[in-house]
């Protein structure tokens, strides 16, 4: 009796042991379907949202050793930026393919250096070169990421700026002279003011009227008088620096920024052009004058406009003085 009592207290022990393990079985099933679950909602997740997105969504393993980045996430809208698969970029290379140029590569692996060191890089204007050989100009956002398990990854946001920034390039330029118009002029004046104020350089104001347009269009129409503005376009493009700004302001009126010369060298520089001016009009024919007026300020700097109408101001004096003059003034003195 002793011994069935002990076998039936050992089945019921192993059968309490054997539900135990079903119930751990069950609850171990039950995670893996949760998991299933959430993994079927993060694909649905990244095909609703990521996928869909209208910028490029890409993720990279941050790799150190230049120039190697392998990606994990790589949407619809990178493919069609760049003309790649993920498949594709992997096995190519991100920066052998998007940054042809070693330079460039070394310009994009320094900014990857600085992203790690803590930059927001937001926004930031890239070259790329597409797989078709297109070269495009992109707006790029990147973020460092760092998983559960330490790992470091790269989040980056791409979105195709190439036509915005030729719209916007065009939308600034004056069509006739191809200078810049009254507001692309005010704009890169306006910056080249707050760098001259920030760096304590001296800028210089130029202002350029055409003596005897009206004499011109009156006397040979209008297509003759949008050749003298021409030919005033291409002589200021042709003499000013990169640094410098020009820009029509208005009818036969122009004016130009030139960062970092003190008076000396605008008086010298705005002779030059005067000269320039003077023979284009003289090879062509016309019977016009050039006046200019130019300011220069070393110390207190004023606002943009504020430095605009000083220079018209001296220009319309040249004017009165006598077609086909020039004068400059130091207005720090």
């Amino acid at each position: 009796m002793v011994n069935k009592d002990s076998d039936i207290a050992s089945l019921s022990s192993e059968l309490q042991a054997a539900q135990e393990r079903i119930r751990v079985l069950e609850g171990q099933l039950a995670r893996q379907a949760e998991i299933m679950q959430s993994l079927r909602a993060d694909s649905s997740f990244r095909e609703a949202v990521i996928e869909q997105a209208s910028e490029g969504v890409c993720v990279c393993h941050d790799v150190p050793t230049h120039p190697f980045v392998e990606f994990t996430v790589w949407n619809r809208q990178m493919a069609r930026i760049t003309g790649y698969s993920m498949e594709e970029i992997n096995r190519l290379g991100w920066y052998q393919t998007m940054y042809p140029d070693p330079a460039v590569q070394e310009l994009v692996r320094k900014r990857m250096d600085r992203m790690r060191e803590g930059d927001d890089l937001r926004h930031e204007h890239w070259g790329i070169t597409r797989a078709d050989g297109e070269e495009r100009l992109v707006s790029i956002s990147s973020s460092i990421l760092t998983g559960s398990d330490r790992t470091v990854h790269v989040l980056a946001l791409m979105s195709d700026i190439t036509e915005k920034d030729r719209w916007r390039a065009e939308a600034r330029i004056d069509d006739l002279t191809q200078v810049r118009n009254r507001r692309g002029f005010m704009e890169d004046a306006g910056l080249l003011f707050r760098l001259a104020v920030r760096q304590h350089q001296p800028i210089s104001v130029a202002y350029v009227d055409v003596d005897g347009l009206k004499a011109i269009n009156d006397r040979h129409g209008h297509t003759e008088g949008d050749r003298v503005l021409k030919a005033v376009g291409t002589t200021l493009l042709e003499t000013v620096r990169d640094t410098d700004v020009a820009g029509r302001l208005g009818g036969d009126e122009f004016a130009l920024v030139l960062l970092g010369m003190n008076s000396t060298e605008a008086t010298k520089f705005s002779a030059r052009l005067h000269r320039r001016l003077l023979a284009a009009m003289k090879d062509c024919g016309w019977a016009t004058g050039v006046s200019i007026g130019v300011t220069t300020y070393s110390g207190s700097i004023p606002e943009l406009d504020a430095a605009v109408a000083n220079a018209d101001s001296l220009m319309y004096k040249a004017k009165a003085e006598g077609k086909r003059g020039i004068i400059c003034e130091d207005l720090d003195e």
